[in-house]
């Protein structure tokens, strides 16, 4: 491995004299590679790096490809796909190919933009419910149906969700029924249950291995993520939430007969998707009774 890098170096340094552009886009993507997965190993070599690269490059062929992930156990390799439909005409309407590794709600803004009528209603996953995206839609009179992110519930303990949070009075009282008080600054509020409180509560072993005790962060958002949360169960968000399933049907429109994309590169995706979605449109477009296209 040793070897491989140091490699990697010396080429590097043999092209740098060179002034050819294109050499030069392939010698800057070695120094990447050959970089990405090692760490300095205080020895004055390398060792293999714990974790992964932040945006590592997984082809010299296709640089631009990304590990993507749409669970902890559903992973892929290449470039992500953004679509949005309108759930009157069942038309796709706007669509954006990103890197894997593009958070969701990130494009929203572009397809928002991208629609050629006013959007009243964003019907989305969970990616879409965070409260920056909220806040975002509600500033442009755009009523959001998405799900807020669960609260995480890391080895199994009880999750945020499992302690009832009163911000009125400023306490959280934990599944065994005992209450902290909410202290600290704004941005870092926390509710410290204390070790003489958790270390001789029977619900310990599903709680906290932490000498000091559970400790429960409060942020900024939690009153607009609670409301949020609450509403998710209410009959009126559980209907409208059903009309999503239309955008889960075009995606698999989508992939259909084409499971891998044909090109190279973000641009080029993006091209393909485009073109797919117009596609299908003008395919839909023509089922409908009554109209001639």
């Amino acid at each position: 491995m040793n070897d491989l890098f140091a490699d990697a170096g010396k080429v590097a340094e043999a092209c740098s004299a060179n002034d050819d552009d294109a050499l030069a886009v392939e010698v800057a993507l070695l120094k990447v590679v050959s970089a990405q997965d090692v760490e300095d190993d205080g020895q004055g070599g390398v060792r293999i790096a714990q974790g992964v690269a932040p945006e590592r490059v997984i082809s010299v062929v296709d640089p631009e490809a990304r590990h993507g992930h749409r669970s902890r156990r559903d992973r892929y390799d290449g470039y992500k796909l953004h679509v949005s439909v309108d759930v009157t005409s069942d038309l796709f309407v706007a669509g954006a190919a990103t890197k894997a590794t593009t958070g969701d709600a990130g494009v929203l803004p572009a397809l928002l933009a991208a629609d050629p009528m006013a959007v009243a209603e964003v019907i989305a996953d969970t990616h879409y419910g965070d409260a920056e995206t909220r806040r975002a839609l509600a500033t442009k009179g755009i009523e959001l149906v998405a799900p807020a992110p669960p609260a995480s519930a890391p080895k199994g303990y009880f999750s945020k969700e499992a302690f009832a949070v009163d911000l009125a009075a400023g306490t959280v009282t934990c599944p065994a029924g005992q209450v902290a008080t909410i202290a600290g600054k704004a941005r870092r509020r926390q509710a410290r249950f204390g070790a003489s409180t958790c270390q001789v509560c029977p619900l310990a072993s599903r709680c906290t291995k932490r000498p000091g005790g559970r400790v429960v962060t409060i942020s900024p958002n939690e009153a607009l993520l609670a409301e949020a949360r609450k509403a998710r169960w209410s009959p009126g968000f559980r209907q409208r939430y059903r009309l999503r399933a239309q955008v889960e049907r075009k995606n698999a429109q989508l992939k259909s007969r084409s499971s891998k994309l044909p090109w190279r590169g973000v641009g080029k995706a993006d091209a393909w998707l485009k073109l797919r979605m117009a596609a299908l449109n003008l395919d839909h477009l023509g089922k409908m009774p009554g109209l001639i296209v």
